[in-house]
């Protein structure tokens, strides 16, 4: 799939574009769907569709486009920022203000921008007499999974937030912020809802769109954070034994575009740019220092002989020091395009499944889903004897090395799993409790004053 938006996109999403800094302060613009013209027919919709997939990766970082992978990281243990910098600084010391600007942009105004647009394209593609039936529940499926997957991180970012489920920027403007609880409620029905109107198949060339296991796998990762096991192993064995996917035992292969691993995939506009985390982590040479580095703490949590180590992380030495660095993606530049960004995988399906099936006391099957992954990676088989608290910590040891510097994991595992204050505490300096979840921008408390920061900002 090329993703180009034409001129009716445009006229649709103007209003966004330019609301990175202010999303509940923009006043609607007098072009937005004012014509039947955008869900005419299947070519038009599907456009304004395509619009919601270049805004994903419009700009580097954002939330959708290596910013989770790189504030995330930070955040939590995985890498450190290898120079002094007043943007990164303040995630790596978990001392983050209200007024940081990567708060208020990418973590905010980016994934409301794209949950608008959602809102817009689901009341014209409702409201449309022009787009078959089948396009039509393929789009409207989509809309719905992208929806969900914003909804998903800023929720696990902030905690509560305001749930917007209309176009109308008035009525938006003033949403106080919702449970976490209804947010997570409306992910699962939007998630629900896709797998139901998306095909089995792929509507695109490659992994680019959606499909039905997307959606299926997402919700498998919804269920495992509300500790609803039954539903996270059954949806992450839907994802399974669908037989779509395999692991690939050369693990420098993983993240190639369209790799059997992989169960979607994000390009970048007309697909001319590699991902986001290449062109980050890579160092620009063997002799400069990379601008993030391994942590400490998570080299050692490295087995011997874990394979992932030798193919999933790069070093230099410069000035005497080593430099770890994540090399999970090889592809650095662009003179070719080999890499794109990788959102789901079928690895942290059968993680999922592994934790799941611990947790409802399935030992043995967990053990057997932990050792597909060890076995993969070249190590032990772990014993079918261990304890499910043994097995369940084996989860997360193996979450660690396989999903580190991946879409802010590590970050949100220690959070779910109880453990971010035992962890952080002994890694950081003043790490305290408070910090698990971010400040909201101070700006958008401004702007609306039913908003409520969260305590101790």
């Amino acid at each position: 799939m090329k993703i180009r938006p034409n001129i009716l996109w445009i006229l649709l999403v103007a209003i966004s574009i330019s609301a990175c800094k202010k999303f509940v302060s923009i006043n609607p613009s007098n072009q937005l769907i004012t014509t039947d013209a955008v869900f005419s027919n299947d070519n038009t919709a599907l456009s304004a569709v395509d619009g919601i997939y270049v805004q994903l990766r419009t700009a580097t970082p954002s939330m959708f486009n290596g910013g989770l992978s790189i504030y995330g990281g930070l955040s939590a243990d995985d890498i450190f920022n290898t120079s002094a910098s007043t943007n990164y600084d303040p995630f790596y010391q978990n001392l983050i203000p209200s007024t940081n600007g990567t708060i208020g942009g990418i973590f905010w105004s980016s994934p409301y921008n794209i949950i608008y647009r959602t809102n817009a394209i689901l009341d014209g593609l409702n409201n449309s007499a022009g787009v078959s039936s089948t396009v039509k529940n393929q789009l409207i499926g989509e809309v719905k999974f992208i929806r969900a997957f914003a909804y998903f991180y800023l929720t696990n970012l902030y905690g509560d937030v305001p749930l917007v489920l209309t176009k109308d920027y008035q009525i938006g403007s003033l949403l106080p912020r919702a449970p976490v609880a209804d947010i997570f409620k409306q992910i699962i029905s939007d998630l629900v809802s896709s797998q139901s109107l998306m095909g089995s198949s792929y509507p695109s060339q490659g992994k680019l769109r959606p499909n039905a296991m997307v959606a299926t796998a997402l919700l498998s990762r919804v269920y495992l954070y509300q500790k609803d096991w039954t539903n996270a192993m059954a949806q992450s064995s839907a994802v399974i034994n669908s037989n779509n996917y395999s692991l690939l035992t050369d693990l420098t292969k993983v993240f190639l575009i369209n790799s059997q691993e992989t169960i979607w995939e994000i390009a970048s506009p007309s697909e001319i740019r590699n991902s986001a985390e290449g062109s980050t982590f890579l160092p620009a040479s063997a002799t400069v220092k990379p601008a993030f580095a391994i942590s400490n703490y998570l080299i050692n949590s490295f087995e011997i002989g874990d394979k992932r180590k030798v193919a999933w992380l790069g070093s230099n030495t410069v000035s005497g020091t080593v430099y770890h660095y994540p090399s999970k993606f090889k592809n650095r530049t662009t003179t070719s395009i080999t890499e794109y960004d990788v959102a789901f995988r079928l690895a942290e399906q059968y993680l999922i499944r592994a934790e799941s099936e611990a947790n409802l006391n399935q030992l043995t099957q967990a053990v057997a889903d932990l050792n597909q992954i060890r076995t993969r990676a070249g190590l032990t088989l772990l014993s079918t004897s261990l304890s499910q608290s043994q097995i369940i910590n084996a989860t997360f040891q193996e979450r660690r090395v396989e999903l580190f510097a991946e879409w802010g994991h590590r970050w949100f595992d220690l959070k779910r799993s109880g453990l971010i204050d035992a962890i952080l505490s002994a890694e950081k300096n003043n790490w305290q409790s408070y910090k698990a979840l971010f400040p909201l921008p101070n700006l958008q408390i401004i702007y609306n004053g039913n908003l409520k920061q969260n305590p101790n900002y």
